[in-house]
């Protein structure tokens, strides 16, 4: 197998979100990114147009999310078909998500190393809210991929307000393993676990 076809064998769809959303962040929050304010204000608002729209219903979505990448996804992450790749529609949601998190953020939102269900757990631990733990529940729980897409904008709305952020790019492939049966669990698993341990109260956490 020659050098080439090795590296397409790689998945991107982590990295290329990762480094789509922190340049993206570096341009709305003026930090002297590749890619001017303006501009990165203008993609944003772009993909909050289309955050609430199902991809499969709304075509231009896939092809302004795909063309944003900061690099393009392997060969094989790309779909062949009429349909959306699971690559393809995790991309296309982590984009989606975080303009909705970063809309008049005033530090980033994008933390490499802490996942989603860390941030969530964290958002329970310094509220007294009781109704965000079953939210969280609600979106392990869901039978329904469209569901879980409603409870999570919610729960990131919420993040946004307490000026909570997580890795995107760790989203990006959770996102996709949630599509494959054998590994929704595993992915659902390591969520409850990192909520769990967020959500317990600062005394607790030493």
């Amino acid at each position: 197998m020659n050098e080439v076809a090795t590296h397409e064998l790689k998945p991107k769809l982590r990295s290329s979100v990762a480094a789509t959303v922190d340049r993206l962040q570096q341009g709305v929050l003026g930090r002297g990114g590749p890619v001017p304010q303006s501009e990165a204000r203008r993609i944003l608002a772009t993909l909050r147009q289309h955050s609430s729209t199902p991809i499969d219903k709304d075509p231009l979505s896939l092809e302004r999310s795909l063309s944003i990448l900061a690099f393009p996804l392997a060969t094989f992450e790309y779909g062949k078909g009429d349909l959306p790749s699971p690559s393809e529609r995790a991309a296309h949601l982590a984009l989606s998500f975080f303009a909705v998190h970063i809309q008049s953020a005033r530090k980033p939102v994008h933390l490499e190393e802490q996942s989603f269900a860390t941030a969530c757990g964290m958002l329970v631990a310094r509220s007294d809210s009781e109704s965000l733990k079953p939210r969280f529940d609600a979106m392990v729980l869901a039978s329904d991929p469209t569901a879980r897409v409603i409870h999570m904008r919610s729960l990131i709305a919420l993040l946004r307000g307490q000026e909570l952020g997580f890795d995107y790019g760790g989203l990006a492939a959770d996102l996709r393993s949630l599509e494959r049966p054998d590994r929704r669990n595993r992915v659902l698993m390591r969520w409850g676990r990192d909520f769990a341990r967020a959500a317990r109260p600062a005394s607790n956490n030493s």
